[in-house]
């Protein structure tokens, strides 16, 4: 029983002295306001108030995310590491309106939480703390969001690949009836019910263009963050149909039929070898099947006990 007091008296003290090391380590309330100050505002900015509304619980961690966002900036992390993390971000069209570094953060404060559960989980099972288990549970903690950033990114470039050829025909059709490429867009994103991530890419080359960025600016931005070789191609030729002006409805309705062709294309290519990468799994499903049905019946062969 003493020996449990004394485990029990060190656990305490050695969280205490975690908790005063990450206290001493975080930044002061001047250096987190300072780096509040130089987060984006607009569309990001809305996106993150709407995501605190929607989650309270994000809402509530967001100032361990900001102090921990904050150091992390003082860090002197590599640039590289950081655009690379940007691109990330933005393909997956910035999740709760964080930046890379608030991103750094949120990946911290979850491998912080984590940690703390699977103390209690570990001591409340077991009676004692494994420290390696714990070092483990941050690992994963802190690890799992950048996983689930490149599987949103993904999914999102996905969609909006699979729905570059309808929005296009909208946009073709609105500028044929009389509209110009920002009224077509404006209106396409006003009447979209359908929540796609291209849309809402659209509508932040609309904010952008509001903000005083050129028309080329915004859309080489958008192709940018989008980051699906289909849509720079399209955004190439949509800049050179009116630096040359050709048409842009011409152009839209082109590009669309292009992307539908070269989808059919891609479709028919993995269709065909299909057949021929099934074959290794059936081949392994029928020895498992033969070693299942006649295994006795040979290995009493082999021994010669068959007869």
């Amino acid at each position: 029983m003493t020996l449990e007091i004394y485990y029990l008296l060190a656990t305490v003290l050695i969280f205490i002295a975690v908790f005063l090391a990450v206290y001493y380590l975080l930044p002061s309330e001047e250096e987190v306001e300072e780096f509040r100050k130089q987060l984006p505002a607009g569309h990001l900015e809305n996106k993150k108030l709407r995501t605190f509304e929607e989650s309270p619980f994000l809402k509530m961690i967001y100032p361990v995310i900001l102090a921990f966002a904050t150091k992390a900036k003082k860090l002197g992390i590599s640039e590289k590491h950081i655009e690379r993390l940007e691109r990330r971000i933005a393909a997956a069209g910035y999740p709760y309106g964080f930046t890379a570094y608030e991103y750094i953060g949120y990946a911290l404060t979850i491998g912080l939480i984590v940690t703390v559960l699977a103390a209690f989980f570990n001591y409340s099972m077991f009676g004692n703390i494994n420290f390696m288990f714990l070092l483990i549970a941050f690992v994963f903690g802190n690890v799992f969001p950048y996983f689930f950033l490149a599987n949103q990114a993904d999914e999102r470039k996905i969609k909006i690949y699979k729905d570059i050829p309808y929005k296009l025909d909208l946009l073709s059709m609105a500028v044929e009836a009389g509209l110009d490429f920002l009224s077509a867009v404006k209106r396409m994103v006003e009447k979209d019910t359908t929540k796609s991530p291209l849309v809402e890419e659209f509508f932040q080359f609309l904010q952008e263009v509001r903000m005083g960025k050129t028309k080329q600016e915004a859309l080489l931005d958008l192709a940018k963050r989008a980051d699906v070789e289909a849509l720079n191609s399209i955004v190439t030729a949509i800049i050179q149909a009116e630096k040359m002006g050709t048409p842009v409805a011409q152009v839209l309705r082109i590009q669309a039929e292009s992307l539908r062709i070269s989808r059919s294309q891609k479709a028919e290519k993995a269709a065909g070898e299909a057949s021929v990468k099934i074959m290794f799994p059936l081949v392994f499903i029928l020895i498992s099947t033969v070693l299942i049905l006649f295994g006795g019946i040979i290995v009493k062969w082999i021994r010669g006990d068959l007869f």
